[in-house]
């Protein structure tokens, strides 16, 4: 081989070899997340100890907000302690965890993470655990039921409800629940006390139906005045059902049988992503309208409210292991 053709040989590998190697990097960083520590400041805020907070999802860049403490009226403020930036800006769908084993999970396009060791008072990126593979990029709520240990996901591209062990990380070892007459599910919501899942079907007309967690004893109790029910949640000790309503602009409440519906507040131009009842209070956030906030559960009426400049909140969770009142089989 004339020493040319060995010399542009040599350079070719060099940059084929450099081309995988920003690959690489680029794969690393879409599973590092920023932590920013958001705590409210203002008159008469009423403080969250131990590991207690509200975890929110936002891009512009990929985001897991922290939120610590809350003010008691809408006049609070808040200003941001640390932010750590990474190279991506990837929705984050869907947030549960297990706080008991310091776990969050996450669900970004076609994959579920799970963050180990997470704790409120350590504020640096973090690489993610690939937790499960086998489900579409398409939206859809992931649930965690602390009784059993089992992670729940809606998957509103293959039309299913699946569920597997949360730490069993074999692609394989999931299975399906619910399928059958469903055509796009995407709002999920467990009361593992009360053995009771709850999901949104928005395909060919909106609803939301109640199965035990295995799938069974299947019963649509919600189905009119619905338009696209994007997330749900639930009031485990007053037996309560909320879920936002994406296309109505509206958050809404029913007993678990879907009895005693209202409308608890219709904002214009405020579409709900994100759902989590914590501490009385129905807290959400708002992908298009780029804003957090808390109503009260029975009269709607406004606690307290953020709107970010830049940054896109879509998914909400509360992270307390408090809340989570049996003991774990496991």
């Amino acid at each position: 081989m004339h020493l040319p053709c060995v010399v542009q040989h040599i350079l070719d590998s060099l940059f084929a070899f450099e081309d995988c190697l920003q690959r690489v990097k680029m794969q690393l960083l879409q599973i590092l997340l920023v932590i920013e520590i958001v705590v409210f400041f203002g008159y008469g805020s009423s403080g969250i100890l131990e590991d207690k907070c509200l975890l929110i999802g936002s891009i512009n860049p990929t985001s897991l907000i922290i939120v610590k403490e809350f003010p008691k009226g809408p006049a609070g403020s808040f200003s941001n302690a640390t932010c750590i930036l990474a190279g991506t800006n990837t929705l984050i769908y869907s947030i549960a965890s297990d706080p008991k084993k310091n776990v969050v999970f996450l669900a970004i396009l076609d994959k579920i993470f799970i963050y180990h060791n997470f704790s409120i008072h350590r504020h640096t990126s973090k690489e993610l655990l690939t937790q499960h593979t086998s489900k579409s990029a398409a939206l859809g709520q992931i649930a965690f039921d602390f009784v059993s240990s089992n992670l729940y996901w809606c998957d509103s591209m293959l039309n299913w409800i699946a569920m597997k062990p949360a730490y069993k990380f074999s692609i394989t070892n999931y299975k399906v629940i619910v399928q059958k007459d469903l055509l796009q599910p995407e709002g999920l919501a467990l009361d593992p006390e009360d053995r009771l899942m709850f999901f949104s079907d928005n395909e060919p007309n909106a609803r939301i139906a109640k199965s035990s967690l295995d799938g069974k004893n299947r019963v649509t109790i919600v189905y009119k005045g619905l338009s696209r029910v994007l997330t749900l949640t639930v009031d485990t000790a007053g037996d309560k059902l909320y879920w936002s309503d994406f296309s109505r602009e509206t958050l809404e409440s029913s007993n678990y049988d879907g009895l005693e519906r209202k409308v608890i507040r219709r904002e214009n131009h405020v579409a709900v992503s994100g759902l989590v009842y914590y501490q009385n209070m129905v807290h959400a956030v708002s992908f298009k309208a780029k804003r957090f906030y808390a109503v009260d559960k029975t009269t709607g009426s406004l606690i307290y409210a953020k709107e970010f400049s830049s940054r896109k909140p879509f998914a909400i969770n509360a992270y307390d292991a408090k809340s989570q009142r049996y003991s774990y089989s496991k």
